[in-house]
């Protein structure tokens, strides 16, 4: 049997773009629209690569799929999760949603984790998992979920000023 449902999960990825605008999220998951990497991307990629010998931590569980840049074991056994960005923003909200979602995700499978952190460059922010912020996250992934399975496209954005840089504008139903 052909599903209609075009996804199944919600990635982490998917709620920092729903984040930043539903609408590239629907064009995403019901045009398999892709935007090509940028110099930037590239270098953004290339500047969170784990050191030699470690690697990013794949997860998989019934929620959903992540990959976590880092996982720090502490002495007292509790863990630490982490990711890493390449370059500074303005507004760091869809990227503790995209870190918080991942937990969501990494908590079925990996024990003991009791705080996140943001890493961009050498500055560090650490979060600390509440019971209020997983709901909140959780609120999120539920509106992308919702979102994916729309079959018509979402209102309008209500920051319009992002769309004049924005590669899915071609596509976009409201540009």
């Amino acid at each position: 049997m052909i599903s209609t449902k075009p996804l199944d999960t919600v990635t982490p990825s998917l709620v920092k773009q729903y984040s930043y605008c539903p609408v590239i999220v629907w064009l995403k998951v019901w045009f398999l629209l892709e935007e090509p990497a940028t110099d930037s991307m590239m270098v953004g990629k290339e500047c969170t690569k784990p050191p030699e010998g470690k690697g990013q931590v794949y997860v998989r569980t019934r929620s959903g799929a992540t990959v976590i840049d880092e996982v720090v074991e502490n002495k007292d056994g509790s863990k630490v999760i982490t990711e890493k960005k390449a370059y500074r923003s303005h507004n760091y909200s869809r990227y503790v949603e995209q870190l918080v979602a991942s937990y969501l995700i990494a908590r079925e499978k990996i024990q003991g984790i009791r705080a996140a952190r943001i890493q961009v460059g050498d500055a560090v922010k650490t979060l600390e998992l509440s019971e209020d912020l997983s709901e909140d996250v959780e609120k999120i992934v539920e509106k992308t979920r919702e979102m994916v399975t729309r079959e018509t496209a979402p209102p309008r954005p209500l920051n319009t000023r992002k769309c004049t840089s924005c590669w899915y504008k071609r596509y976009c139903p409201h540009w």
